[in-house]
Parts: structure tokens; sequence; C-alpha cells
């Protein structure tokens, strides 16, 4: 055990100090003894914006002690790297008795500097800073961890994030949080002078003790491949005490555990002061942890260290003496007016939550202020640095923090000149390393502030995290210059048979980039068992690293831009994809095995830029700098098992099954029955209802699938509405307006007609009733509230209605309103699961449908015309045989059929082509369907029957001739003519002539959804389809999660499917003992049932053969058995 082993290897460094270390032990972070004395603000949060996963908590520690929180690299694998870390803030003080002091405050939890009675001498978070009812600290992804108000921002900041650089999220996600030193009452020292007890004996918590610091905390996390495998934390450091800190040194205490935590004796540790970094990586470069692995590269960089603005030197050798975040000087002048100019509040028109220009003028001002990027403190390079000062690693736990004058000696800053072995010590590799390092010194005034920023790296190996580190140093000077990637889309997965369906919104593209501005291009789709995607990260950069994952399908706009990007990272280039152009459903159903669990998920990537795009019509920007395109990120949360608790908007987890036995899909008809009912209107195209998400659709909901013009006559669109009718009352809020729950409301007014004799009268009725909450009352629209129908908002005007503070309204919505997609695009939005497909038709002859549709008469069409067409389907319904006459045409020629027009059951006029003048219609005579009667360009259907009495038809047969090497392939058609006999029409004989006719806005379909369902007849005549898999169990199942525990072998399942919906399985021992009882019900798509290998006693079972009986009640019972082989 790591305990036991950490007492025998470094019972000789207890010696030194003046007292035992502890050995290192599981303590609750959340529920420390700090809560009795009233610190109950306790909080945390899991940084998973990329490749690492790591709990911040908001007194200062990093890590969970080895936890599946703990520096998880990458994410997903449960390797952690970190036991803990926490800053350190140190500095030399005189205390009340004239004794100087070296206070060393931290947020360590595992060796904790406590009093007596176990109180920590610790920072603690400050109130306000987070949602107060519930555990997390402040994450930018997360509102709900969001406070009311922030304490340290106005009121206009009240639901925006509390960015460093504005109102917005920089990174892919962000933490934030403060503390203070303010009960670390270890020495007789009060800060703040104004703030000291009349007596010593006075409680310590009752007023500021420690240094009189207040520290910011920031992390920021990026998935972009140049800072997946990063998390840089910012602190700011507040000096709100009375006193200058002449002396201070910050820097971090650690204790990583490279390979895990039962492989954590072997460790290697060095710094580089060149690259203001330390690092440790495992000796033998193998874990025997979590099943045997690899490890990675471990470390912390300096990427900023305040340094001294005022002793004329350039500390950072970069080329500016003395430049500071606070001289109100953009020191190297990197502020551009027309791209940063944007205000105070850091929001421009290019930010989805810009409220317009500043309210105190500072926007488009043409001087740099506060707030505005790439000045003062939004400028990172503005920052004379000091560095790495010191570093010492040796074994647990020679950095003790209990012990706060060892810890001061350690963190003693190198000075040029002395000896740097005394200030840069590592006495010895191949143990549990334990460090400590720090940059200083540097002086705070009361009141002052600076910034130390640094960076938790990891890397394949030891060039890798140096370039990770080189790299991320370069993005930090120039404020992160990341191309922003797109907004996340909205995506579900839904599990099938053997399949997975995924769609997603159009969200993405909305996405608006602060330079390359609207640079969507597309989507990439992404399939792993894991969930942080380890096995689909497949592609190496040239150093061999692993650097993108490979995605199953790219979706991409079909512009030209496809192919590598012609901007690389390290030697690969990002895939545009083909122009296959956008979808929003994608089905996977390529070795997708039922049984096993899934994560998927959908990202948007822009563009990048090139010096050419401008030119080729990729961007309408021109002489950007070119960059290599950008993905929007996946996030995550685990438990403390490493069991995914949420996933980010765009990421599902789903495992695919069998359905129940039984199953009918949502919207199966009866034999007979028809789906779309067409209620009014003359088109004749097709409205198909597809089904993608058959756990969303509703039961008995009906729907219209209604027309209508859009910005112009000829430009026509639909619209899909809920039909049923929605009342509900709704409050009137204090700016009053009255949100109603659905958006999209009808509010068109329906025309009515009604004929009065020889008059007809129109009347207008306006589709929404908005009533007062007795609903005797009926209000106007326009004099008493108005509508934004699109948004559902009723802005209320009527002083009673205010007084009353509600209203009751009736309305219907629109799930879909005026989309133009009539020519079967297949993108349409979903609602309710479902999608519907509208395929127009222009006006034309139906050839397919036009012909003898009851009968045996064998005329052919010689030929058919159609001028002017008339949106209608005619019939020549035969009511005599030939030369009968049973109506005639207005020349008085008779024919033996009538000509109806069946679809507006009327008899249009005609006119036969009586070529031998006979008064009777002969079978070569033409028929002219005229239905404007005397209209002359009218519409016109002339109609002329052949009679054909030879039949042709052909024979190919096909051979193969060897010759030398060569094949060659020959084919022969004979031909045949046969003489056929004209069968005539007779009485009961119908011609059919079809019109295709375009939708107009007098055309209205509806629909009735119905849900899935099981039928139980069905169900049992299919008892015998279920089975057991794998059966037998040999070992391991391949759906089985990937070994990432330190010890056992972690879940295993086997699979009851084809199920009914609702059964008891019982699981027998082959003698007849029960050994567990499995009761299920689940949807109707979901026939199977996991049993994970434990009896009802939660004990692993034994090997053998074990039998199974299933019985579903109203369906039936069944037995069978399986083998268990381990």
């Amino acid at each position: 055990m790591k305990i036991f082993l950490r007492l025998i290897s470094f019972l000789s460094f207890s010696l030194i100090l003046s007292e035992d270390y502890p050995n290192k032990k599981h303590r609750n972070l959340i529920n420390a003894p700090t809560d009795f004395l009233g610190r109950e603000d306790r909080k945390y949060g899991d940084q998973s914006g990329n490749r690492v996963l790591c709990r911040f908590y908001n007194q200062g520690s990093i890590g969970d002690q080895s936890s599946s929180f703990s520096g998880v690299y990458p994410i997903g694998s449960g390797h952690a790297y970190i036991w803990e870390f926490s800053p350190v803030v140190a500095a030399s003080v005189i205390d009340t008795n004239g004794n100087r002091k070296h206070i060393v405050s931290d947020g360590i939890v595992g060796l904790s500097d406590a009093s007596p009675e176990g109180v920590p001498w610790s920072f603690e978070p400050l109130a306000g800073f987070a949602n107060p009812n519930q555990e997390y600290l402040a994450m930018s992804d997360n509102p709900d961890s969001w406070p009311s108000s922030w304490p340290n921002r106005d009121a206009d900041w009240n639901g925006e994030w509390n960015g460093q650089y504005g109102k917005y999220v920089r990174a892919d996600q962000e933490s934030y949080f403060v503390m203070d030193d303010y009960f670390n009452s270890e020495y007789e020292f009060w800060p703040d002078e104004n703030d000291q007890p009349s007596l010593t004996t006075s409680s310590p918590d009752d007023h500021r003790r420690g240094l009189g610091i207040e520290i910011e905390s920031r992390g920021y996390q990026w998935n972009h491949p140049a800072a997946e495998d990063i998390i840089i934390v910012t602190y700011w450091i507040t000096n709100v005490g009375s006193n200058t800190l002449d002396s201070v040194v910050f820097g971090m205490y650690g204790d990583a555990d490279i390979g895990g935590s039962s492989d954590f004796n072997d460790d290697d540790a060095w710094f580089d002061t060149e690259n203001d970094m330390v690092f440790q990586w495992d000796n033998n470069n193998w874990s025997s942890s979590y099943g045997g692995f690899q490890p990675a590269y471990f470390g912390w960089s300096f990427l900023e260290s305040p340094g001294n603005p005022h002793d004329g030197i350039d500390n950072d050798n970069d080329g500016m003496v003395d430049e500071s975040q606070f001289d109100g000087i953009d020191n190297d002048g990197d502020w551009d007016f027309e791209r940063d100019d944007i205000g105070a509040d850091g929001l421009a028109e290019f930010n989805a939550n810009y409220p317009g220009p500043d309210a105190d003028g500072t926007e488009g001002n043409g001087v740099p202020d506060v707030g505005e990027p790439n000045f003062e403190i939004t400028d990172n390079d503005e920052s004379d640095q000091i560095g790495l000062t010191s570093f010492y690693s040796a074994p647990y736990p020679s950095v003790y923090p209990a012990n706060d004058d060892v810890m001061w000696n350690q963190l003693k800053p190198y000075e040029e000149g002395a000896d740097s072995s005394t200030y840069f010590q590592v006495p010895q590799q191949n143990v549990d390393q334990t460090f400590l390092y720090g940059s200083g010194y540097i002086s705070l005034q009361p009141g002052e502030k600076k910034k130390f920023a640094i960076a938790m790296v990891y890397g394949e190996n030891m060039a890798d995290i140096l370039r990770n580190t080189n790299t991320m140093q370069n993005i930090y000077d120039n404020d992160y210059s990341f191309a922003k990637p797109p907004l996340k889309p909205t995506m579900t997965a839904v599990p099938g048979d053997n399949m997975v369906t995924l769609y997603w919104n159009k969200f993405s593209e909305k996405s608006m980039d602060p330079i390359y501005g609207n640079d969507f291009e597309g989507y990439r789709i992404y399939r792993s068992t894991d969930p942080g995607f380890i096995d689909a990260y497949t592609i190496t950069d040239a150093y061999g690293n692993i650097t993108f994952k490979e995605p199953i399908a790219i979706f991409d706009l079909d512009n030209g831009l496809n192919g590598p990007h012609p901007i690389g990272y390290n030697g690969v280039q990002f895939d545009m994809g083909e122009d296959k152009g956008l979808r929003y459903i994608y089905v996977d159903s390529n070795n997708v095995i039922n049984g096993q669990t899934y994560y998927y998920a959908v990202t948007a990537y822009d563009k990048g830029y090139d010096i050419d795009f401008y030119d080729n019509g990729f961007s309408m920007s021109e002489n950007l700098q070119p960059i290599a395109p950008s993905e929007c990120s996946v996030t995550l949360d685990l438990d403390y098992k490493g069991n995914v608790v949420s996933l980010s908007e765009n990421a599902a987890i789903v495992t695919p099954n069998s359905p129940a036995i039984g199953y009918v899909p949502p919207n199966t008809m009866e034999d007979g029955q028809k789906f779309m009912q067409h209620i009014s209107g003359y088109g004749s195209g097709s409205i198909e209802v597809e089904v993608i998400d058959p756990f969303s659709v509703k039961d008995s909901v009906n729907y219209q699938v209604l027309f209508d013009t859009l910005n112009s006559e000829e430009v026509l669109g639909f619209s899909i509405r809920n039909q049923d009718l929605i009342i509900e009352t709704l409050e009137i809020s204090s700016d009053s307006i009255a949100m109603a729950s659905y958006n999209h409301i009808d509010d068109r007014l329906v025309i009515t007609e009604n004929n009065d004799g020889d008059s007809t009268v129109y009347d207008t009725i306006y589709p929404v009733l908005l009533t007062n909450f007795s609903g005797d009352i009926i209000y106007k629209i326009e004099d008493d509230y108005t509508l934004d129908a699109e948004i559902g908002s009723f802005y209320i005007k009527n002083s009673d209605l205010l007084l009353s503070g509600e209203i009751t309204v009736s309305y219907r919505f629109f799930h879909i309103q005026d989309l133009q997609t009539i020519n079967g695009e297949t993108d349409n939005p979903l609602f309710d699961g479902m999608r519907v497909i509208v395929q127009d038709k222009p006006y034309d002859l139906n050839e397919d449908s036009t012909g003898w549709t009851t009968g045996n008469c064998n005329y052919s069409l010689l030929a058919m015309n159609v001028s002017r067409f008339y949106p209608a389907d005619f019939e020549l319904q035969f009511e005599g045989n030939l030369g009968d006459s049973i109506t005639s045409d207005d020349y008085g020629t008779s024919i033996p059929f009538r000509i109806k027009n069946i679809t507006h059951n009327d008899e249009p006029p005609f006119r036969i082509s009586d070529f031998d003048q006979d008064k009777v219609w002969d079978r070569d005579e033409s028929i002219s369907i005229r239905p404007y009667g005397a209209i002359q360009d009218g519409p016109l259907i002339t109609i002329r029957f052949n009679q054909d009495s030879l039949s042709i038809s052909d024979t190919t047969i096909f051979d193969t001739l060897l010759v030398g090497l060569d094949t060659v392939y020959t084919d022969t058609t004979i031909y045949d003519t046969t003489y056929l006999e004209i069968i005539d029409p007779v009485a009961g004989d119908v011609f059919h002539i079809e019109i295709d006719r375009p939708f107009s806005v007098k055309d209205r379909y509806s629909f009735t959804s119905k849900s899935s369902r099981v039928d139980k007849t069905i169900s049992k005549n299919q008892l015998d389809k279920i089975a057991v898999v794998p059966n037998p169990y040999i070992v391991a199942a391949s759906w089985e999660p990937r070994h990432n525990y330190q010890s056992g072998r972690g879940p295993r399942k086997i699979d009851f499917i084809n199920l009914p919906s609702v059964c008891s399985i019982k699981i027998f021992t082959i003698s007849g003992y029960l050994v567990n009882t499995i009761e299920h019900n689940q949807v109707f798509e979901n026939g199977t049932e996991s049993w994970n290998l434990l009896s009802r006693d939660n004990l692993e079972i034994a090997y053998g053969i074990y039998l199974y009986h299933i019985d579903a009640p109203g369906i039936g019972e069944t037995t069978g058995k399986f083998a268990v082989i381990k």
C-alpha cells in the first residue's frame, strides 16, 4: 500500500524537522473542519474542456488525491497524475512582538497546516462568487453555478459570465473563484491596521489574519490541438491589508503521482529555468496501474510572473523595460483601433450577447480603455516577468506545508551570482517525488494587484512537453490568439437495433469569429467506446504524437474548400471534407453492436484562413493572419467511479438494443387506413412524415401542413401547426410582458367566406384570444396588447390587465414555420421526433399514372397534348360500347362515355374532332377537354388513341468467348412480332388522365401521430427469440469498458435480449438455487436487460451453467440456459 511504503522509504526525512510527517490520507476537501467556523462556501469544479480532466477547489487545492478527477490524462482513460497541488504565497513580515516571521498561505488539504484543534490555516473561498444553493464553483459552461450577481461587478453583469476579458467566455471552458487567507491565524500578525483586536487574546477568526492577500483564480481550457494537453490557471494577487509586503514569493506545492497511486515510487523530476517550467516523469516509463500503461510527462510552467516595473531592468528580455498592466500605457503598441476599440465591457458586434455601444462612451472613442483587448490587464505581454527562481523536489514528505520556515527556505529565490544548486535542488530520483517551486521576490503595496499565470501541461515525452510549453507560452503572450471555434450544436442520439441515429440543430452556423467573421465550414461526427474519445485519436503529427481525432463522417459546405487545409500544425493538416454539403441527421449502422455503450459527438469547425481565401471567396475579409481551422470542444463530467454524469450539448451516450418483441413503430397504420389526409386544395405533390426519434413521437397529436406565399406570390413555403388549442394563464412581468409557453404562435388572420344570394361576404377572425383570468372580458390586439408571435411575447397595454398581473390566452403554434424546402429536401428541422419531407410537382402530365385503370381495352396513346394546364384530374368513364350515344359535344357528336373532372366532381366542356363528320366518335378521333369552355386561350387537353395490332418483343442473349488471353463479350438481340386483336372499350371501362399540380395556399393536409406500441399477439409468437448474449460468457464481453481501475477487473455484464417490454427474469443454478431476480420494465424500443453477474447478495457468481425463466404477464413464459466461463 502507498501509505506503508511511504512510512518505510522516507523515515529518515522525519528526523530533520521538528515534528513527524503524517501519512498521505484521503481527506474530504469539501466538508473540511472549517465548516463549524461558518466557512461553508467550499466548492469544486471540474476542468474538462480538452484532453485534461482535473478537479479544482475554491480554497486553492488542485487535484483530488489520485481519484478519477485528479489530473486525468487523456480524459476518459482514468489515468490520474496528481495527488494534490496548491498555490502558495509566502512573505517575510514583522509580527506584533517585533519578530521576523515567514508566513506561508496555501490551500493544501492532504498535508494541511492546522491549529491544534484541527482548523486549517489556509486559504478559504469568499462568498458570493458561486451559486450558494449548489456544490460547484462558477464554471463558464454551467450557468446554474453562477451567482445571481457578482460581488465585484456592476448590476449589468448579472446573468453574464464574469470573464477577464469581458462579459463572455474566452476559452472553451473557464472556471472562476476568489479566496483569501483571512483565517491563517498561525502567527501574531494582523495585516490590516484597521482590523485588529483590542486584546491579543481575542478570537483570531474575528479579524483578518494571514498576509492580507486576496486571490482571484481563473482556469482556462481550449480544445485546439495546440492547447488540448494544457490547463492554464491565472492568479491575480491583491494586497488587501494596510502593510506593504516587500518580499513576496508566489509558488506551488505539488505531489504528482506519475503512473497512478499504485505506481508512485519510481518518479523523476527536473526543472528548466530557460522555459520557466518544472516537470516529472516515470523513471522506467511504465505503470502497473489501471491494467498497465505508458505514462506521459507532467509539468507546470510559469507563463507570467510579475517582476518589478520600477527597477529600470528588462527582467524578461522582451525588449520592454518596466512594462506594466497598470500604467495606463499600451507598452507593446499592439492595441488596434479598428479591431480593439470595442468598449470597456469587452463586447463587440460579433458577440452573441452584444448589448450595443457602451453607455460610458468607451466604444469607438479612438483611444484604448481598460477592458478592451490588448490593453493593460487584457494584454498578457505587458508584464516585466521574473520567471522560475526556485525549485525543490525530494521524496515525500520532504516538502511539508505545516512548517512555514522550512517552506520559506525552500522557496527562497535565486539571486544573480549565487550558487544555483542551493535554490534548485533535486537530491534524489526514482522516488515518490514532491516538489515546491516559486517566483520572486515581488512587492505588493496596499491595494496593489499582480498576476501570476501557470500552465499544467502534459506531453507524450520530453520533447513533446517542451514543445507544448513553448507553444502555449507564445499563445499566452499573444493573448490566447486562437481563432474562436464555432458554437456547439445541440445533438440528440437515438439508439436503434444495431444502429444509432444522430440529429442536431443549425446553431453553430450563427457563429461569428471576432477576427475572421462568419467562417463556419462544417460538422464532424465522432464515435468512441470511451468518454474521452481515446480510440478516436488516431491521427499523429510529424513527431508521432497523437493530434487529431478521426471522424466517422464529415458534412461540409459545398464551396470548393476541401481536402487537407493549407495551414498545418506540426506537420499534420486538418481534413476540410469533400464538399458533401451540410446535413443534420446521420444514421450510424457501420459495425454498431447491440449492448455496446457508445459515445458520440458532433463538432462544428471553421474555415481557418490562408492568404488566398479572400480571392477564392472563402472569406469576406482579406489580408488576415493565416491560421489552421478550429473545432468546438466536447466536455464531460464524471463521478468518482469514472462514470459520465453529463456531457456537453454536442455529445451523447447511447447503447443500441433490439426493441421489445411485438414492437410496432410509431405512425404505423392499420391496413386500409391513410396516414396523411388532404383536407383542402388540389396540389398533387407528396408529403411524407419520417420518424427519426421514436422516443419523442407523441400519441394522438393532430398536426396540419399549411402552405402560404412568403416574400412574393411566386415563393411558396409550408408550416407545421399543432392543432391542440393551448389555453394558459400567464403572469405579467414588471416590464409589462407575459411570455407564452410556446413560440411561433399562429397569429395569421383567418378569412371566412359567406355567400348571401348574389353577393359574397368576407370576414376575418384573429386566431389568438386574450382575456382576463375569469375569461369574461376579451381584449383586442393593438388596442390592449401587442404580440411578438415569433417569440411568444405578449406586451400588455391595458391598465386593468397590468393591475391584475395576469392574463389568460388561447392559441395554436407552429412547430415549423415558413420553410421553403418543398422540393424533396431532407434537412428540414425535426419536431416531436418527426421530419416532414415535401415534394412539390410542377404542372405536367403524369404519364406514369395516365392510362386505362378499369377494363381490358388495349388502346394506346397516339398523341396527348396538354396546353395551359388545368389543376385537376380527368376520366373518360364509359357507360356504353363503341358507337353508343351517352352524351355529345356542343356540335352534336355523340360519345359512349362521360368526361369527368374527378378533382372538382364536375363534367367539363369538350369537343370531338369528327374527321368523317358522321356525328359519332370513332376510336381514332381526337377528344379535346376544355375546362373553361369558350375561352380560346384557356386550358386544353387533347387525347387521341392508337389501335396497334402488332406487338414487337425482343430478347437479348449474352455470350463470352476466350481468344488467347483475352475475353470477347458478344450479345445477340432477337425480335419477335405478334399480331394482336384490338380490344375496344366497353361499358364500365375507365381511362384516367392525371395532371401534376403544384401546391398552393389552398392546400392543407392533416395527420395524427401515433406513438410506438406493442402488439401482444405478435409478442406471444416471438417468445422463442429471447436469448442471452454472449453465450457462453468467456472471461469478458466485447462491450465491457476499457480497464482503468486501480484494482479488480471492473464491471461486467451479459444481456437478455428480445424481451417483452415488461417481464420478470429469474436466474437459477443448474441445481435450482435462485441466484437473482431482475424486473424488466422498459420503453418499447428497448427489449434488452443487462445483468452484472452478481447474485442477489451482491456477490460474484461462480462459473458454470445457469438457467433462466422469463415471465411476461399477459404474454407467456419461456426458459433457457447460458454458460459462464471465467
